[in-house]
């Protein structure tokens, strides 16, 4: 929390083409009393002796809570074999940190066409699969996003903390927000409770 007492959210999404939307959304959540983290609304505090990566996990460490935005375009800060935000989400899952996630319509769709070529009967993943970007989806990863998220490897009867919201445009987004955040009580209850976890 902030000195002033605001739950502190990390706000993880790819940026490039969303910039506005991304400001749109930390300003709902500093309009609704909450701090929003993120690199692209200037207020994630940064140690310039660690590296980018660093400093995102570092702020999804210290956060109270977690908002991730999953797009058809993976983001640009790829390090190695994932991207800054597929890391924040996979640390904020890890930390069972409270966490909150969307995911466009277009992945979940593109993850049930896919799913026949991607992998093989055993369902391991098919070596012989590739993905070339298109306009609709840019990289393959971002279904392992969605999956990640949606906890796929787990047996569903013991999945806790895996609710991804669908979206479809801005709006969407936004009644989400609404309808989870609205109450400061109930987010800060939930908060002290998973600490306990």
């Amino acid at each position: 929390m902030t000195d002033d007492g605001k739950i502190e959210i990390v706000v993880a999404s790819s940026v490039y083409g969303y910039e506005d939307q991304l400001n749109q959304i930390c300003g709902l959540f500093e309009q609704m009393g909450y701090q929003p983290i993120s690199s692209h609304y200037k207020t994630m505090p940064t140690d310039p002796s660690k590296s980018n990566m660093e400093n995102c996990l570092i702020a999804v460490e210290n956060c109270d809570a977690f908002f991730g935005v999953i797009r058809p375009f993976y983001g640009s800060g790829i390090i190695g074999f994932t991207s800054i935000t597929h890391e924040e989400m996979k640390k904020a899952i890890e930390l069972k940190k409270p966490r909150w996630f969307v995911a466009h319509r277009d992945i979940r769709v593109a993850r049930e066409l896919f799913k026949q070529y991607r992998y093989l009967p055993d369902k391991s993943i098919n070596p012989d699969f590739t993905y070339q970007p298109t306009k609709l989806m840019d990289d393959i990863r971002v279904i392992d996003m969605y999956n990640d998220t949606i906890l796929n490897d787990i047996d569903p009867a013991e999945r806790i903390g895996h609710w991804t919201d669908e979206f479809y445009n801005f709006k969407d987004i936004e009644k989400v927000i609404q309808t989870q955040f609205r109450k400061i009580e109930r987010i800060s209850d939930i908060i002290q409770k998973m600490k306990t976890l």
